[in-house]
């Protein structure tokens, strides 16, 4: 059964996905009421909106699934794939469009009726705006990466048409055939960068790379709710599937704690750690080791083990948290 989020994620992308198709028609009826190449160019860029559309409501239904032994940590990353796949599908359509554009430079077609173009491209325009806002702030509150990066995909693509706008408005007073063609060049030259941002940030996250941010959060979270028994933290990481976050570090405890002692430690840091991330499911691993007596200089805790004085505490840094334990031999 589809718990409440995944069932959210997957009303807002039908949605989309919907009004991507409409919005598709009405910039054909816009192409072939005007004959403009540029109203061609935002058209075929509509097509990678419904294709992706629908791949991304595709993957949704699929990212929701539980987690099973073939996939400990579910299926959310099928959402980065699909955003990749969005990218590459971006900038052919980047690509088809110069073409298409580069050929009528050259022959410029006899553009008509322009003034109902830019009525209708401005209402495609606007739709356009509202649905992309509207899925970048529930793939935030949802935290989905295919609902932001194909949010993020219609506001460039309603750049790319406000943009158009312009150019058609030109052409309108000035009547200069070329003007048309050169804008769909703009155009498909900018939207081929899109595409190369959208691949470049699913790459990263398909490559498991830090997420910075959500790193620095931990570290000064835990840092400012740091306890006298926790004597060092080292080897800490995040890893992100979909709605699933996984967290592993090694905590350094006094040696002489039993299992008990430790567990309480254990328990009081994941709470911590799971109020100060966004995902909706999250597994912690955290790997207790016993304190040495290396240790002792910055150790403040009141201890009759103690083998040196207390010199200072040491200053826990996101480089120094995630890195190896420098006490060790």
């Amino acid at each position: 059964m589809l718990n409440s989020i995944g069932r959210n994620k997957i009303n807002i992308q039908k949605a989309i996905f919907v009004g991507g198709i409409i919005l598709f028609v009405i910039k054909v009826i816009a192409f072939y009421i005007t004959n403009s190449v540029g109203i061609l160019s935002d058209a075929l860029e509509s097509t990678v909106n419904i294709i992706t559309g629908y791949i991304t409501l595709k993957s949704l239904q699929f990212a929701i699934k539980p987690r099973d032994d073939d996939h400990p940590y579910g299926h959310g990353k099928v959402e980065l794939i699909t955003a990749s796949v969005e990218g590459i599908l971006i900038g052919v359509a980047g690509i088809m469009i110069i073409f298409e554009a580069a050929s009528r430079l050259g022959r410029p077609p006899e553009v008509l009726k322009l003034d109902w173009g830019i009525i209708l491209m401005l209402f495609t325009a606007g739709v356009n705006y509202m649905m992309g806002s509207y899925s970048i702030r529930q793939g935030v509150l949802n935290k989905s990466v295919a609902l932001v990066s194909g949010g993020k995909h219609l506001i460039s693509d309603t750049y790319t048409t406000i943009a158009l706008i312009g150019g058609l408005f030109v052409f309108y007073l000035t009547g200069y055939q070329w003007v048309d063609s050169v804008m769909a060049i703009l155009f498909g030259i900018f939207i081929l960068y899109t595409g190369y941002t959208v691949l470049k940030s699913t790459i990263n996250g398909l490559m498991d790379e830090a997420d910075v941010d959500v790193l620095n959060i931990l570290v000064d979270t835990i840092t400012q709710k740091r306890r006298l028994t926790w004597i060092n933290i080292h080897k800490l990481t995040y890893l992100k599937f979909g709605h699933v976050s996984h967290v592993d570090l090694h905590l350094t405890l006094p040696w002489y704690f039993n299992m008990n002692e430790a567990n309480k430690e254990i328990v009081i840091l994941k709470d911590i750690i799971r109020k100060n991330l966004p995902e909706d499911e999250i597994d912690i691993s955290i790997q207790s080791e016993p304190c040495t007596s290396r240790m002792c200089g910055n150790c403040n805790l009141p201890c009759i083990h103690r083998t040196s004085d207390f010199k200072e505490s040491r200053v826990w840094t996101t480089e120094q948290i995630t890195g190896k334990n420098i006490f060790s031999l």
